[in-house]
């Protein structure tokens, strides 16, 4: 396996989250990394005496690396966090002072208030704990030169090693878990999107609901827009006849083949709302009465031409049309009914018309 798969492999865990555990396997190779660094630049033969405790560093991190496929995030970040602890009062005496190792306490800091751990308090309990390790470490090892003599070129180059590490594990952090965070609130702002969607759609059709088209004229009402508004109210003409022919399923695809219709004709022109049952609502905006009857007359005429074809039949269809202009000085609802009240005049004077 390479390595960025035994660093992406999933753990053992269903309801786990895999940053935490993919960021640990990360910090533990950095560390290993920086640690062959540390011991290139000291040189082999300055550190054979603390051999024990570089090689036991290597395999209490390898193995602690090999455990994050079996232990639960909180445990292994936990586990991280000592080990660091450990790993720092260790390496100090090999490397000195002046290596920069107890620079590693910002990683455990970093590590504590990006994961999840659990509650605040846990977390800032544990902020203080490594502020207590790290105040205690400058006061042990506080300007200790290394056991074994490091010229001051190759202590730089340990210092400057563990810096890198030190700012790769910091980024490594921050990437990963701001990351995941962006992404969950990408997700949130998707489905926030797709619940307003929802809310305002009808789901059959695919148009704008009753709910939305009221909205839209309120906002036409309350901005400063000044130009023409025209509202039309549409209806399918003996639409209970088909139902009780066809059944329910044929007319809900006679309603899904108006409504297409409609995006075809006006789709560029009008906001298209299914009002309830068979009824529609069309506002144009920026075109008056007469310009918004030419649109209308045009639809009226594709539905009546145009027989829609479901399951074999070839059903036709008409509808009446009344439409009425908004002017701004009187109320949204009194204009929706001026249109609804024209509609009926033309199912009154014989349907498969445009009422204006």
């Amino acid at each position: 396996m390479s390595l960025f798969g035994l660093i992406n492999k999933d753990i053992a865990f269903e309801n786990e989250s895999r940053e935490g555990i993919v960021t640990l396997r990360i910090l533990y190779i950095i560390q290993a990394i920086v640690l062959i660094a540390d011991i290139f630049f000291a040189g082999i033969s300055n550190i054979k005496g603390s051999a024990y405790v570089i090689i036991g560093a290597f395999v209490i991190g390898a193995v602690l690396f090999f455990l994050t496929y079996k232990m639960k995030t909180r445990p292994a970040t936990l586990a991280y966090m000592v080990f660091m602890i450990v790993f720092i009062a260790g390496m100090i005496p090999c490397f000195g002072w002046n290596g920069g190792l107890q620079d590693f306490f910002l990683i455990v800091l970093m590590l504590i208030f990006f994961s999840n751990l659990g509650s605040n308090l846990f977390k800032f309990t544990l902020a203080g704990i490594i502020f207590l390790a790290r105040s205690v470490v400058i006061i042990v090892y506080g300007s200790m030169s290394s056991l074994a003599y490091i010229d001051e070129i190759s202590n730089k180059h340990i210092h400057v090693a563990n810096n890198a590490a030190v700012f790769l594990s910091v980024i490594a952090i921050s990437y990963i878990f701001s990351h995941r965070e962006n992404e969950a609130e990408s997700k949130l702002m998707k489905y926030n999107d797709k619940l307003v969607k929802e809310a305002n759609t009808d789901q059959l059709t695919g148009l704008h609901n009753r709910r939305r088209a009221l909205e839209m004229l309120d906002e036409i009402k309350n901005s400063s827009y000044l130009g023409a508004v025209t509202v039309v109210m549409g209806d399918i003409d003996f639409f209970k006849k088909v139902n009780d022919t066809y059944g329910h399923d044929v007319g809900d695809e006679v309603l899904k083949s108006i409504a297409d219709t409609m995006r075809e004709v006006c789709g560029a022109q009008a906001f298209l709302t299914r009002w309830g049952g068979e009824e529609f609502l069309l506002i144009f905006i920026g075109k008056n009465g007469d310009d918004a009857l030419t649109d209308i007359e045009s639809l009226r005429i594709h539905i009546m031409e145009k027989p829609i074809e479901v399951d074999g039949n070839k059903i036709s269809v008409t509808m009446t049309f009344g439409l009425a202009e908004y002017d701004f000085s009187g109320d949204v609802e009194a204009t929706i009914k001026e249109a609804d009240d024209k509609l009926y005049m033309g199912k009154e004077s014989g349907r498969n018309r445009v009422v204006y």
